[in-house]
């Protein structure tokens, strides 16, 4: 268990690991990427560059990280020994200290301001879902997507048992110091601890190659220079937290799996710095003083969350096109929520607290029986029963179709909206098949509006260049 070392400085390195989803909805295999060669997609390609030597190494155990949950089922399907490794880093952690190191994720990776209260819900439930089994203990930290942040969703996340998550310093309305974290008060009455990273150093980790060159200069003299003196002359505790994306030790930037391997066994603790975790830290110092959020707000756009709704300059070009693409998903959304609750509620007494539970029931952490007995009317037919599965499938395709990749990026001709396009037609597709009513015509028909400011090429088109379904999966377009 955790002791108390007052007057002790704390390193935190926290890795944010996700891939998005890449596979086909319709087929589920992963299309060839030739930019990724010699592997066959960059999920191997990074596996191979990044997951796989962290694990090795031993890396996991001594950080924070999250290992987003599409990531985290590729990795149990293909690479099974590097996911075992990955999950008893944490039991590692647990045993040692008490307290896992692991965090969970929103599941789809969905930015969750700008989603409704249902969807922030299922995210956050899905998630923890995830969580609980690959891990096997409830997570009481969760890391969202970009640090996008409101507080109906850290409410939320605090009545599901969330405790802490990590943000960007600049996502506060008040003054910090981000060696100590603070305590948010929420609309319901709770509380959630947030701890900030550290600006220069992560920033410098993540863009700066010459700093990451060698872990006992980075030990000796970055970090140095970022301790409060004061703090420490006063013998209170503090920790610097490093939050960067864990793609970049090893992938990103070749060769920094050995770099974070020096540092955590070697540099930073011969330099008088101990590896922490945050909910180590936080039993050993709990926060007491309270912060104000900007909400919404993110650590990758300057703009609140515009990156990923109306466009803005934190990317190149006209992004202009993200407003109507996630105008037309959130049409989509509506038409397909409504025939949701018309339709699966002959089957469900309760059809989204169905759509929570829905994610264990697919991936079969939970039987049949026990979903029927827990959400099922009376006596469903076995008809009634199949078009309801199948309207939950779509209602998980619809949440993928809000991957928070499909908006970061420049333009619309890219893999990423693509992805959340073709996410939306499998979602088509199943309500299609379930009821027969056609979804498919309004969707390409608000897609027109989106437009490649590069290629010039619409939303429609590059709906329409997706593969061919079965003319008895979808109507015919018009």
């Amino acid at each position: 268990m955790s002791q108390t070392h007052p007057g002790s400085v704390y390193l935190c390195l926290h890795g944010h690991f996700y891939q998005p989803p890449r596979e086909d909805p319709f087929t589920h295999i992963l299309p060839i990427e030739s930019d990724a060669a010699p592997f066959k997609n960059f999920n191997e390609k990074i596996t191979a560059e990044c997951y796989r030597p962290n694990a090795e190494a031993g890396n996991f155990a001594a950080i924070s990280f999250d290992l987003g949950p599409t990531l985290a089922a590729w990795l149990e399907q293909t690479h099974p020994d590097v996911y075992r490794l990955i999950l008893d880093s944490d039991r590692q952690h647990y045993q040692r200290y008490g307290v896992g190191n692991a965090m969970a994720q929103a599941y789809n990776h969905t930015i969750l301001p700008l989603a409704n209260a249902r969807d922030k819900r299922t995210q956050i439930l899905w998630g923890l879902q995830d969580f609980a089994h690959r891990f096997g203990h409830p997570a009481h930290g969760m890391w969202l997507a970009e640090t996008a942040i409101d507080l109906e969703s850290l409410d939320i996340m605090a009545d599901q048992g969330i405790t802490y998550t990590i943000l960007a310093p600049w996502q506060v309305a008040t003054p910090i110091d981000p060696t100590e974290p603070y305590l948010v008060q929420l609309p319901s009455g709770r509380t959630m601890t947030v701890f900030f990273y550290n600006a220069p150093l992560s920033g410098g980790v993540s863009f700066d190659g010459n700093l990451t060159s060698n872990a006992d200069v980075f030990a000796s003299t970055h970090l140095p220079a970022q301790v409060v003196q004061e703090k420490q002359r006063a013998g209170e505790a503090q920790m610097l937290l490093i939050a960067t994306d864990g793609e970049l030790y090893g992938h990103h930037k070749p060769w920094r799996d050995k770099f974070l391997s020096y540092l955590i066994r070697h540099g930073a603790p011969e330099h008088g710095f101990e590896i922490c975790t945050p909910e180590r830290f936080m039993l050993m110092h709990p926060a007491q003083k309270e912060v104000q959020l900007k909400v919404p707000s993110a650590w990758s756009c300057g703009h609140g969350v515009a990156r990923w709704s109306t466009g803005c300059s934190c990317t190149e070009g006209d992004s202009r096109w993200k407003e109507p693409l996630r105008e037309a998903l959130n049409r989509l959304e509506e038409r397909a929520d409504r025939v949701f609750e018309q339709r699966a509620g002959a089957a469900l007494h309760d059809p989204w607290g169905a759509r929570d539970a829905y994610l264990s029931l697919r991936n079969g952490w939970i039987s049949e029986e026990h979903f029927w007995k827990q959400y099922g009317r009376q006596q469903p037919s076995a008809e009634d029963m199949h078009h309801t599965r199948l309207l939950l499938e779509a209602q998980y395709y619809i949440q993928c179709s809000f991957t928070s990749c499909g908006f970061f990026f420049e333009d619309l001709d890219r893999i990423e909206p693509r992805n959340c396009i073709a996410f939306a037609r499998r979602a088509i597709s199943l309500i299609w098949e379930a009821t027969g009513i056609d979804l498919q015509q309004e969707f390409v028909s608000d897609l027109r509006q989106t437009k490649s400011w590069r290629s010039g090429v619409t939303g429609a088109y590059l709906y329409r260049q997706l593969p061919v379904v079965s003319a008895w999966k979808l109507p015919a377009l018009q």
